[in-house]
């Protein structure tokens, strides 16, 4: 279950940066892929999947340790249901962040 909070703080992110009207289009795709190797965003995936699956967690908990702060201003059903568009987003093969196996812009991590 942590392992899942701590990969789930990736989409949190944008969702705290962006807010829920954030259109994820291909160019958050390439942002994306640009920050994560393929295998990451596989990860990340699988806990969307967890996510999906343990819909009564308390999501806002995580941006609460994310964020070190005490309020959250997104609600657990408004958090759970961006997850559930984000597990869309990244299931979706034209933008194939679950697929494209292209490096990083990050060169110290480059092989």
């Amino acid at each position: 279950m942590k392992e899942n909070e701590n990969l789930l703080m990736s989409p949190l992110w944008v969702l705290y940066n962006k807010g829920v009207q954030i259109q994820l289009n291909l160019n958050v795709a390439e942002q994306i892929k640009d920050i994560h190797e393929l295998e990451k965003r596989k990860l990340i995936y699988g806990s969307l999947k967890w996510a999906k699956e343990n819909s009564s967690y308390k999501f806002e908990n995580i941006f609460r340790r994310m964020l070190r702060v005490t309020s959250v201003n997104f609600s657990n059903e408004i958090i759970y249901e961006y997850l559930m568009n984000f597990k869309s987003f990244m299931e979706n093969e034209e933008f194939s962040l679950l697929a494209d196996d292209r490096p990083t812009n990050r060169p110290w991590m480059q092989k």
